[in-house]
């Protein structure tokens, strides 16, 4: 049996023999006889900062003519790392130490989580027991490689591949596994994972004085060559667009013309939309969360808040949206404020649309007209279309809030809205496919429903005009609706708004049940919209026209704008006088009756009626 241990003294130690070892002490270390004749070089590196216990780096020696020799070069070594501060002072392993980096690095929601989705998935399982110093490099290197062979990390190529894990019926979507190695960018996030966890370590924590992995380098970018639709393609997916759904049109135009991400489009509210100035402002991005699908709302990518300077026409496409918005609103009992998302699906505007449903509903749709193509191919379209209209690099990058344009002045939209700024934006439109010709997507629900909310309102309205349902009699609650027709509540809502746009069914109230309503019989008109018509004439109802409006406050004009209405209809006037003051007075309150209303028709001077809301 070995001796014990004991503290060595500064000079060198005498030779000790027990049985079959022997040691040799020396300062901070010692080297031992084994029984298998081997030689042991152990040193004292203090105490391991994760354990607490005392860290003692070996060398094992095997038996020799000149083993003692080499023992003492291991030991004067050993000693020296020691010295020096270039021996890891724990044992560590990788998977100990990502989850710390994980707690303690200071990074944005989305991004821990994305990350944490690599770690649990590619590196925990496969290398997260390996030492995180001896031969780490080599661990580290093998992943990648693995990872570049096959995402699964598949030892046996023959087993199925299911579409899902939860149960379920197998279908031409669960196949045999072929392997399909992760792209270079995701191994390269999986390298910066690694990277960024070692370098904590060693500049915060003082695990190790030498970075053990330093001079791994990780796979080289994939070189990407993205293709955005051709302006033939634009024109065709910005019709199809429109003709499925106003909202879903205007959703796409505003991503086509101003290149913004896909979580900026979806955060946009009204407030962002400046109809006089003809801006639009990129303040905020909605992410959703891979586990939970919470919806959280946060920062501009790269912290650049930018702004969009719109051309005409798409400028009054977006009046005459939020017209058509603000209408459909007043009908289901709601008033739009300054907060309203531009897209949502409740009728109150009061929570966004999900970035993965657009992407979803953009690739069934693209897939649907024969296109491969995909959503972020639209912020490629914007930039394309922007170089080739011989748009400096600089603005293009400033509109699409990169962070790499080569100048901090990038970082401030002052700095990029200039001249070139303004003509970028004529330039663009210049280029864009003519605004398609739409149907009032109200009216075309009637007679051409597509989705599910409008097939159920289309079938509740036959009823009404069959007499089934009576006029003035109490209308079937949501879950009744959702349980005959079989839909979810949700879509149940949807119906009934649609009920109430079309005029057959009462706002209600709080406690009340909404009545049915059968609309009167209408005489048929014969305009239609025509070929190669404007969104903005799209919108315009029976009796509207365009008028210019002048905004008055205590009898000084204050505030000039176009819209089109009826200069007969009290209420359309009402609504656009306090939509004039809500922005003239940026929420603020103020007295409606110190305001009046103007209304001239389009180009000429003669006042149709002053109009005050009393």
């Amino acid at each position: 049996m070995n001796t014990a241990e004991t503290t060595a003294t500064p000079t060198r130690g005498k030779r000790t023999r027990s049985g079959h070892s022997s040691r040799r002490s020396r300062h901070r270390g010692s080297i031992d006889r084994l029984d298998s004749g081997s030689l042991r070089v152990r040193v004292d590196a203090g105490a391991d900062p994760i354990t607490g216990k005392r860290h003692r780096p070996t060398v094992i020696v095997p038996p020799g003519p000149d083993d003692e020799h080499q023992a003492e070069v291991a030991l004067t070594r050993l000693l020296n790392e020691v010295d020096e501060q270039r021996h890891p002072k724990t044992k560590v392993d990788i998977g100990h130490l990502v989850l710390n980096y994980q707690d303690e690095r200071k990074a944005a929601r989305t991004t821990i989580e994305k990350d944490g989705s690599l770690i649990a998935r590619h590196i925990i399982p496969y290398i997260g027991s390996k030492s995180a110093t001896k031969d780490a490099r080599k661990t580290i290197r093998a992943l990648y490689k693995d990872c570049q062979r096959c995402r699964h990390h598949c030892t046996n190529t023959n087993w199925i591949e299911h579409r899902t894990s939860r149960k379920h019926e197998c279908d031409a979507r669960c196949r045999k596994h072929r392997c399909k190695g992760l792209a270079n960018n995701t191994v390269r996030k999986i390298h910066a994972i690694l990277s960024g966890a070692y370098t904590m370590a060693l500049a915060e924590w003082e695990w190790w004085s030498v970075n053990p992995i330093d001079g791994l380098a990780p796979p080289s970018f994939e070189k990407t060559d993205p293709v955005p639709p051709s302006t033939t393609d634009a024109a065709a997916i910005v019709n199809e667009a429109f003709r499925r759904e106003l909202t879903w049109g205007v959703l796409l135009f505003i991503a086509m013309i101003s290149g913004a991400r896909r979580g900026e489009v979806v955060a946009l509210r009204r407030r962002h939309h400046d109809p006089i100035k003809k801006v639009l402002y990129l303040r905020d991005a909605i992410a959703q969360l891979d586990e939970t699908n919470e919806l959280i709302e946060k920062g501009i990518k790269n912290e650049i808040a930018r702004h969009i300077v719109l051309d005409d026409t798409s400028n009054q496409l977006l009046i005459d949206y939020w017209a058509a918005l603000d209408a459909a609103a007043s009908e289901a009992g709601y008033d739009l404020d300054d907060d309203a998302f531009f897209f949502s699906l409740k009728p109150d505007h009061s929570t966004p649309l999900r970035p993965r449903s657009v992407t979803q509903r953009y690739r069934r749709m693209t897939r649907a007209m024969g296109l491969d193509t995909q959503l972020k191919c639209l912020r490629h379209f914007n930039a394309t279309e922007l170089i080739a209209a011989g748009v400096d690099i600089r603005t293009v990058a400033g509109r699409l809030g990169h962070g790499g344009g080569g100048s901090t002045t990038l970082r401030f939209y002052a700095a990029w809205a200039s001249e070139a700024h303004q003509r970028a934006a004529g330039d663009l439109a210049a280029r864009l496919p003519e605004l398609p010709a739409v149907l009032d997507q109200i009216e075309r629900a009637k007679t051409a429903p597509e989705a599910p909310f409008e097939r159920v309102a289309s079938r509740i309205r036959s009823r009404i005009l069959a007499g089934d349902l009576a006029d003035g009699s109490v209308a079937p609650s949501i879950k009744e609706v959702a349980a005959t027709y079989e839909v979810a509540v949700g879509t149940a809502h949807r119906a009934a708004d649609l009920l109430r746009q079309w005029g057959m069914l009462s706002a209600g109230g709080r406690g009340k049940r909404p009545l049915i309503l059968r609309p009167a019989p209408q005489q048929p008109t014969t305009e239609q919209p025509k070929d190669g018509q404007s969104v903005a004439a799209a919108l315009r109802r029976e009796g509207q026209r365009p008028l210019n409006l002048e905004l008055h406050y205590l009898g000084s004009a204050v505030k000039v704008f176009a819209a089109e209405a009826d200069p007969a209809d009290a209420r359309q006037l009402d609504r656009l006088l306090r939509s004039a003051v809500r922005r003239h007075t940026a929420g603020a309150d103020a007295d409606i009756g110190d305001f009046e209303l103007i209304v001239r028709n389009s180009g000429e001077p003669t006042v149709v009626t002053a109009f005050v809301s009393l």
